[in-house]
Parts: structure tokens; C-alpha cells; sequence
């Protein structure tokens, strides 16, 4: 017990250990020890709409001044930001004094999402985008400059879990498919940095994070695909940040270890339990805590950390 607060997570079934290298995570039996600073970022940064609330209202509680935040003035855009990380994050940077364009495929969240942001006192636009769909990308950066004027930050994020099985058991194409997931998690990420890039070199400057994965290291035997993907994130990370350095752009990812989202918990079938079983640290990772890494790498003082992964896996891959 720490500071008298105790939090609450999941007791870890048998499970195999690739589940807790995907970003998402559990939260079940047994408890844990948790600190009061986390207890309470936590409120402020919980996936859904719940936590959109939540955080809705625990910041209104805080009083924070936006005018003086960390990001204050500065645009932000984030793709796959009506859930999970994504959602975290916006709400983070909000906090700080960014303005926040974020796109989702689902329409109402996405305006959820939004309304929250605002309500909290934060400036959000969400527009309906697929990542999959190189048209709607470009209208995304086009709205996003548009209504705040240029583009400093962008947060490539959305993604999706990808067919379970052994290559020749999954289908090739459809939902949910073998392309779906290279359409979605790579072609996505693509598209969306071949329409920032060109508005950060006329700033001179930007800063791009990918979502990775912990199966961005390694390998799978039951996600492939999935793991295909992610590795394809690092290497279009790796080259766009060795070409766009001297434009005075940085292109960074991170790779998440398991994480309590919807995606997580899609994949694993529906339910999160003994999805931290394996972690040294207990439990998966919680949204906010990867969304606080990501503000930690597009601070201007790190200004020369480019082209590099982060893990956030609570030393799983230790």
C-alpha cells in the first residue's frame, strides 16, 4: 500500500506471453499498489467514453491554466483518437494547451470525444476519417491546418489487431484480414505522414510519433500479420526520420507492451483477464501512461532523439 491507496487490477490467467506485447491491456482480480499522482491520472486519462468524463471532470477539478500549459499554441493531430491511446492522448495534449484535430471512423465517439475535450476547456476538432483511404487523410491535414493554422505535432496511432491463426488459415482480404491490417496499420501510417510531412518542412519543423508495438521486436505465432505490420511502422519510421532531418523534422515511435484498451481486449477474445501475468510490473499499462510518454518525446528539448523506438512495456521485453 502506497500513500493509502490501493487500485484495482486483474489476476493473470495462463496465458501465452504475445497478447502482453500488444497495445492494450487488463484489469481484473487482485490488486496492486499504485501512488496518490497515479490514482489520479488516472481518472484523467481512462479509454472510452467513460473516461472521456471522467477526465472531463477531473480536470475541471485541477484548474489548470491552459494559457501556460506545456503545448500551449501548439496543433496536434492524431489519428485513431476515439478510443484507447489515441484518446488519452488528446485529452493530454488538451490539458497542456494544444489544439487537438483527431480523426476516428466512428462518428459518434469521435463528437464524444470532442465535446469532452471542450468541456474541459480544452480546443478540439474531431473530423470522421479512415486512415485506410489516402483521400481522407489528406482532407484530415488539410481541415487540421485549416482550422488552427499549421501543424506542429502528429500522433500516427490508429490501428487495428489483425486475424489470429497461421498464415494459411487467415483470409487474405475482407475485415479484419491479412491487407486489412497491412491497410490499416501501415498504409495508414503512410498515408498520413506523406500529407504532414510536406506542412512541417514549409514550418521548418515537426515532430511525428508512430505506434508501434512490442511485437514491432519480435515475433508471433498466433499474429503474424499483426506483427508484420507493426515491424513495417518502425521502418517507415526509421526513413522518414533519416529524411526529413534536415527539413528540421523528427519521427519518432513507440511501441507499447500490453495496454488496457478495446483493441487488447478484441483481440484477446473479449476479455482482458491474466493479460499482465507475465509483465515483471504486474499488470498492463494503462492509456494515460503511454500517452505521457508520447508528450515526453515531442518536448522540445529532446531535439535530438530522432529516428528511435520507445518501448512503454513495463520491462516485458527486459
Amino acid at each position: 500500500m502506497v500513500n493509502g491507496i490501493r487500485a484495482r487490477f486483474p489476476e493473470p490467467l495462463g496465458m501465452n506471453d504475445d497478447p502482453h506485447n500488444l497495445p492494450v491491456d487488463d484489469a481484473s482480480e487482485g490488486t496492486q499498489q499504485i501512488p496518490d499522482p497515479a490514482r489520479r491520472r488516472l481518472l484523467l486519462g481512462g479509454a472510452g467514453l467513460a473516461g472521456a468524463a471522467l477526465a472531463a471532470g477531473a480536470v475541471h477539478a485541477t484548474g489548470r491554466n491552459r494559457d501556460h500549459g506545456r503545448y500551449h499554441g501548439q496543433v496536434v493531430l492524431i489519428t485513431g483518437a476515439t478510443s484507447g491511446i489515441g484518446e488519452a492522448t488528446a485529452h493530454a495534449f488538451a490539458r497542456e494547451g494544444a489544439k487537438v484535430c483527431f480523426c476516428g471512423r466512428r462518428e459518434a465517439r469521435g463528437a464524444a470525444v470532442e465535446a469532452a475535450i471542450r468541456e474541459a476547456g480544452g480546443d478540439a476538432l474531431f473530423v470522421q476519417a479512415d486512415v485506410r483511404d489516402e483521400d481522407q487523410m489528406k482532407a484530415l491535414v488539410v481541415r487540421c491546418v485549416e482550422r488552427f493554422g499549421g501543424l506542429d505535432i502528429a500522433f500516427n496511432n490508429a490501428g487495428i489487431e489483425g486475424p489470429r491463426g497461421a498464415f494459411d488459415e487467415i483470409d487474405v482480404d475482407g475485415d479484419n484480414s491479412y491487407l486489412d491490417v497491412f491497410r490499416t496499420n501501415v498504409d495508414g501510417v503512410f498515408f498520413a505522414m506523406r500529407h504532414e510531412l510536406p506542412v512541417m518542412r514549409r514550418a521548418g519543423h515537426g515532430v511525428i510519433v508512430n505506434t508501434g508495438s512490442m511485437l514491432s521486436h519480435r515475433g508471433s505465432r498466433f499474429a503474424g500479420a499483426y506483427a508484420g505490420s507493426k515491424h513495417a511502422v518502425i521502418g517507415l519510421t526509421r526513413s522518414a526520420a533519416a529524411a526529413e532531418a534536415e527539413h528540421g523534422i523528427r519521427v519518432v515511435s513507440v511501441s507499447p507492451g500490453g495496454v488496457e484498451t478495446e483493441l487488447l481486449r478484441r483481440f484477446l477474445g473479449g476479455s482482458l483477464e491474466g493479460a499482465g501475468r507475465n509483465n515483471p510490473m504486474g499488470r498492463i499499462a494503462q492509456p494515460y501512461e503511454v500517452a505521457d510518454v508520447v508528450l515526453n518525446l515531442v518536448a522540445p528539448e529532446n531535439t535530438f532523439l530522432n529516428g528511435d523506438d520507445v518501448k512503454v512495456d513495463g520491462a516485458s521485453s527486459a
